[in-house]
């Protein structure tokens, strides 16, 4: 291994990695926001919010690599120390988190209601977020690198409080889909598939932050476990964004228009037709279906799980 691979190679890696993982995240929220218009202020402030952190945070690690290999090329003295890009980047990525750790909270509750789980949930993601920022502030006290072993006690709470809460908000979501009663199969067909992307969900952020972790603790003075840092904040936001998008396209409403498609063309499913019989269990609200598909006419499936009242719409003619 050469000289700087550990070091200045795992950055430029990192950041190429991490300027992927963002141009992704642009293309999902283009589609997010030309298809969901319908959406609540909340999500879309939520996504927006993300977008301005995770560019602020793409910006900072390119400049971090610009600094180290043109700026002060060749200056050890400088490139021993962490610059001020890396605090920056641990801050940027804690808000990127748990942004969308709320946002997963906020989904819980809107399907439960549950005034215990929730505020705890809430607390772990702020824990989350104070361990970034008590983090950030001792790498600026500690910069040197031969002086990270001062951080350890800050990148343990800060990543194992990330960690835990996305594992803990996984859970809470995978009970409350496996408490919803149902003697429907297309319902529990819905029910497997949003367990499936909870715990999609809670596994790659909480892979990557414990592989940050090990790396880090393994050997602090490597910047190996940054080069995977790098791409944190990024991932989270993707999660996101893949909650929101899997979603189909609203009832009614095609690329083009608010109207309806009529263009008659069937395909198999995709288009969930609701039957006037409802159970209600639990605050979601079921309904045996019949699954066929329509161009650019589809449904919400995480809408329909969670609504418990609303205009059933009759089945058209196939």
């Amino acid at each position: 291994m050469g000289l700087y691979d550990a070091s200045l190679g795992a950055l430029l890696v990192g950041s190429w990695f991490n300027t992927m993982f963002y141009m992704l995240e642009l293309y999902l929220a283009y589609t997010y926001f030309t298809t969901f218009k319908r959406d609540g202020i909340f999500i879309k402030a939520a996504v927006g919010f993300n977008v301005v952190m995770d560019t602020l945070g793409t910006a900072n690690n390119c400049a971090c690599i610009y600094l180290y290999t043109i700026t002060h090329w060749g200056d050890l003295s400088y490139i021993i120390n962490q610059n001020w890009a890396v605090p920056a980047y641990v801050i940027l990525s804690g808000i990127s988190a748990f942004t969308v750790q709320i946002f997963l909270v906020y989904r819980f509750w809107s399907l439960s209601k549950n005034w215990l789980v929730t505020p705890f949930l809430a607390l772990c993601a702020c824990s989350a977020l104070a361990g970034a920022i008590a983090n950030g502030i001792t790498v600026t006290q500690n910069s040197a690198f031969a002086d990270r072993r001062a951080n350890i006690k800050t990148v343990i709470i800060w990543l194992v409080c990330s960690a835990a809460t996305d594992i803990l908000i996984a859970l809470a979501l995978v009970w409350k889909f496996q408490t919803t009663n149902t003697t429907f199969s297309q319902t529990k067909s819905l029910i497997q598939r949003l367990t499936y992307t909870a715990i999609q969900t809670g596994s790659v952020t909480t892979v990557i932050a414990v592989l940050c972790l090990i790396l880090y603790l393994i050997d602090p003075e490597i910047n190996i476990t940054v080069g995977f840092g790098f791409c944190l904040g990024r991932i989270y936001s993707l999660t996101m964004l893949f909650n929101l998008n899997t979603r189909t396209r609203p009832r009614g409403v095609n690329d083009s228009s608010t109207g309806p498609n009529h263009s008659g063309h069937i395909h198999d499913n995709e288009y969930s037709l609701r039957q006037r019989t409802a159970q209600e269990t639990g605050g979601i609200s079921v309904h045996r279906t019949a699954i066929v598909r329509i161009d650019d006419q589809n449904y919400d499936y995480m809408d329909d799980a969670k609504n418990t009242h609303g205009d059933q719409k009759p089945p058209l003619a196939v």
